[in-house]
């Protein structure tokens, strides 16, 4: 088992929830998972294993595993909620043309909001064209 999925088990035990077969499974599912995945996303891929979990608990793990910080939780525009077991600071890039979503390295430095604000989480996510898209623009020019 990889450290962040180590880490995700950790942290739902130091919660005191209990590590359920769908909970583990659901881990398992985004320790592998490197494409910012939806919630259906990784219901699909759970579903296949373990036939009688239900969407429902896909969506209800996600959030409560994003609510204690073990996963980001993105909003990038599409209408559905990505999660990205990434929680180091990093920004996002999402083509326009092929709708993937990429990790980028850069981060943008909080502005000096004095004491009558507490940032707990920030997103910056950018928009345009993957190299990839960028040569299928070019033919289509």
């Amino acid at each position: 088992m990889r450290r962040r999925e180590n880490m995700i088990l950790k942290t739902i035990k130091d919660k005191g929830l209990k590590i359920t077969p769908q909970r583990q499974l659901i881990g398992e599912v985004l320790d592998r998972n490197k494409t910012h995945p939806s919630a259906e996303d990784v219901y699909n891929k759970v579903v296949k294993v373990a036939p009688t979990v239900s969407i429902a608990t896909v969506y209800k793990t996600l959030n409560s595993l994003a609510d204690l910080g073990v996963i980001q939780k993105l909003d990038v525009g599409d209408g559905k909620a990505h999660f990205d077991p990434d929680v180091t600071p990093h920004s996002h890039f999402v083509c326009l043309r092929c709708k993937k979503i990429f990790d980028i390295s850069t981060t943008i430095p909080l502005p000096d909001l004095g004491e009558d604000f507490k940032v707990v989480r920030a997103q910056a996510v950018y928009y345009g064209y993957c190299r990839k898209c960028q040569e299928l623009n070019k033919g289509e020019e």
